[in-house]
């Protein structure tokens, strides 16, 4: 069944505005950021040139050019994967016309934001928990399908989206899914932000129909963002922000809600206060349900509440000992620790155990994980990862 958008929480001082007063709302950002920058447009569109033709030109917005197409016929698919990998682990698509794995990544900032412009050939895209903690992306994927299709397994959901269609990706979860030949739009934004918004609802896998108004409208605002250059103040970055998190928000309240995002405001505020408090000490070896308890003075029902999605607050706070170990284990910019001190500095006392929890969640062991680490250390700064690929790709 295909997840539909859950609404926020409910204000009952204030009606959610409906689409078409949203429409009004953000419409003339949208159109003033078009006849802005049309005439920037067209001029730009008139100077580009093919990928081959102007490999070593970089356009007026400081775009960085990632493409299959730069490099050696044999280098390609493994080209291609150390692209995408702060996203996926990319393989060829079983049945597909071509075994290799193609593609282009045109990146970007923009008034604040990560843009990219991606095409691909038919590929099949995982997100596990090894790429989870590997990226450090705590993000949520904003993906305009702009040809092609994809269909998979969002944690557990079924997804499908065309083209035309909006799908909303929680990187902090886990994807499985194929895609056709074709393209797509994306731009990142801040999970804390959107799940603010939206009521810390599981937007993970939701799909925005190519035919809803707000669909469109979201897409025509994300077009113009895409031209804006990066030189805007800190308030007009902000600013760009908020009016993006509202357009989309405003859109996902057009749907049905599915469930999800029924914890009341005192849980949800709980819950991401406990989450940033279990994130910054998790080397603390007397973090526990207790010692959170005593922290934030709650009922150890109130705190169950809160955490009853995710098997508990215990099971929260081993399964972020259990990422912080896999990206300890996997680092190549620091000495390596043996797999026992990194068990017992993160407050494991038992290393079975570990071990055991260790290969239920990552599908390995430790010692396989350490001599499977990425040969570069992924950067969480996409632009960097990608302008060193381009570097590469045209020396």
């Amino acid at each position: 069944m295909r997840r539909s958008a859950p609404t926020g929480p409910s204000n009952n001082s204030a009606r959610s505005p409906s689409c078409r007063e949203s429409s009004h709302i953000v419409a003339s950002i949208s159109l003033s950021v078009w006849r802005c920058r049309a005439g920037q447009r067209l001029e730009r569109q008139e100077r580009q040139m093919s990928i081959k033709g102007d490999r070593h030109e970089m356009n007026s917005i400081d775009e960085i050019l990632v493409s299959t197409d730069l490099v050696e016929d044999r280098l390609r698919s493994d080209f291609w994967r150390e692209a995408t990998r702060p996203f996926y682990e990319t393989t060829p698509l079983a049945g597909s016309a071509s075994p290799q794995l193609e593609g282009t990544i045109r990146s970007r900032q923009a008034a604040g934001l990560w843009f990219g412009s991606i095409t691909f050939n038919a590929q099949r895209y995982n997100r596990d928990r090894r790429i989870i903690a590997w990226s450090d992306l705590d993000q949520y994927l904003v993906a305009v399908v702009a040809g092609g299709g994809l269909s998979g397994d969002f944690a557990g959901a079924s997804v499908t989206a065309r083209s035309g269609d909006i799908c909303v990706l929680d990187l902090t979860q886990t994807v499985q899914s194929d895609v056709t030949a074709g393209g797509m739009f994306s731009t990142l934004i801040p999970r804390p932000v959107l799940a603010r918004a939206t009521g810390y609802a599981n937007l993970h896998g939701l799909v925005l129909k190519a035919h809803l108004p707000m669909t469109k409208l979201l897409t025509a605002y994300l077009g113009g963002l895409s031209d804006f250059g990066n030189q805007t103040s800190d308030d007009e970055a902000a600013a760009v922000e908020e009016a993006l998190v509202t357009i989309l928000t405003a859109a996902l309240r057009g749907e049905q809600p599915d469930g999800t995002g029924d914890l009341r405001p005192l849980s949800m505020a709980l819950r991401q206060r406990a989450l940033d408090f279990i994130d910054s000490n998790i080397h603390n070896p007397d973090l526990s349900p207790d010692y959170i308890l005593r922290r934030f003075h709650v009922s150890r029902a109130h705190l169950y509440r809160a955490f009853a999605e995710d098997g508990g607050i215990s099971s929260v706070i081993r399964d972020r000992r259990l990422d912080a170990a896999f990206l300890e284990l996997t680092r190549t910019d620091v000495a390596a620790r043996s797999v026992t001190e990194i068990a017992f500095a993160l407050g494991f006392t038992n290393a079975s155990h570990f071990l055991r929890r260790f290969r239920e969640r990552f599908g390995l062991t430790p010692s396989e994980a350490r001599r499977e680490r990425p040969s570069r250390q992924l950067t969480s700064e996409l632009q960097a990862h990608f302008r060193g690929l381009e570097r590469r790709s045209r020396a």
